[in-house]
């Protein structure tokens, strides 16, 4: 009798639980719904990957574009977003003396000025027109010490290189040994300039490692930073994992709490240098912040949050990657939380995530979407601000 009873309260417990669930998935699923306002849909032709890594929004007048660097053809693609169909393709030199024969990354500044970066270097960046004219080259002093003269900047994704203010800010990498916790300090510098008028390469100090990472062992992909610049000119800095937000404002340094309702744990430091498993399942299984956005339309702020995934040592781990939900923070100009919404795994590609006149703007070209076809890349678009 005691055992029945038992069962029968454990099945209740279950029963339970899984209404709960099913509750809560329900709100988030009305919520995303609540707030979405669009879907751009771009034709792609055989000669076009889904990837879609190297990408930059543009708005001219009534219209909104996004320039697409496409590594096959040599080209750079510019979408109308509205229309989905290419409206221009710009062929980039690639040959000798200043071709580019592999492309970092790009960034549009109109419809006639687009940057072009090399890997590993500031050094030959080019500046072109939309008939893939060279309008200019851009030379900073070469550095004798060839680990110096090396910039691993990244210009994609999250970590965007922006043009502000007459100069050019990339977000680089290391290229030391990551497992090794004396190299996590305050020397290396995430952020460096380009002054274009004046020609000069400098670092910003406070790019540098917060604190909280110092003389510790991390997974190395953790240790990346997201940057945004606002229009009064405040540079936000946001880190894997930390709370806070890093604002930089003239010579002022301040953090402001920003932390997710879906954080229930903080991530820990290795003990000793890990294995590429033990790598992978704390990549996977711990809650981060991948990407701050800025939407200068509504003067909010949009942090990325990726939630916990499930790790398997047999699995593939850009399938186990895809899988995982993730939440955006909405926060208004003073960083303050206003919203945090959060999107269901499989679906979205959260390192393709860009902002523009609409709102946020979300690809829905992961890997495991059941409804991804090779010819149409479909992209939702998000205002946060539509039930107000």
């Amino acid at each position: 009798m005691i055992m029945i009873k038992k069962k029968y309260i454990n099945c209740l417990f279950t029963m339970i639980i899984l209404i709960s669930c099913q509750k809560n998935e329900r709100f988030y699923v009305e919520k995303v719904q609540k707030y979405h306002v669009g879907v751009s849909k771009l034709s792609i032709d055989d000669s076009t990957s889904l990837d879609f890594i190297k990408i930059s929004y543009l708005h001219v007048g009534d219209k909104e574009y996004l320039f697409h660097q496409n590594e096959f053809k040599r080209t750079i693609q510019v979408f109308d977003l509205k229309s989905g169909f290419v409206e221009n393709e710009i062929r980039y030199p690639v040959q000798e003396p200043f071709g580019l024969k592999v492309v970092q990354g790009i960034t549009a500044v109109s419809l006639d000025s687009i940057f072009v970066f090399l890997p590993l270097s500031i050094r030959g960046t080019l500046l072109i027109n939309g008939e893939g004219e060279i309008l200019d080259r851009f030379m900073p002093n070469k550095e004798e010490d060839l680990e110096k003269s090396l910039i691993n900047h990244v210009s994609f994704g999250a970590m965007p290189t922006l043009l502000h203010e007459g100069k050019i800010r990339f977000i680089k990498l290391p290229l030391f040994e990551l497992s090794n916790p004396a190299n996590i300090n305050e020397e290396f510098r995430f952020e460096t300039i380009y002054d274009v008028e004046n020609n000069l390469i400098t670092e910003i100090p406070e790019s540098s490692f917060p604190e909280f990472y110092h003389n510790k062992i991390w997974a190395g992909q953790d240790l990346q930073v997201s940057r945004t610049i606002d229009n009064a000119g405040r540079i936000i800095y946001s880190w894997k994992y930390l709370d806070s937000l890093i604002i930089v404002e003239g010579r002022n340094l301040n953090k402001v709490f920003s932390k997710s309702e879906f954080l229930n744990k903080k991530p820990t430091p290795f003990s000793m240098i890990p294995s590429s498993d033990q790598k992978a399942q704390h990549i996977i299984e711990n809650t981060k912040y991948y990407g701050i956005y800025y939407d200068k339309y509504r003067d909010l702020y949009y942090r990325t949050v990726q939630l916990p995934g499930i790790y398997d040592k047999n699995g593939i781990l850009k399938e186990m990657d895809s899988r995982r939900g993730f939440s955006v923070m909405v926060l208004d100009n003073n960083f303050n939380k206003i919203e945090e919404v959060r999107f269901p795994g499989g679906i979205y590609n959260i390192y393709r995530a860009f902002v523009g006149k609409q709102g946020l703007y979300l690809p829905k070209n992961n890997v495991l979407n059941p409804d991804l076809v090779e010819n149409y890349l479909d992209i939702d678009i998000f205002d946060f601000t539509a039930d107000e």
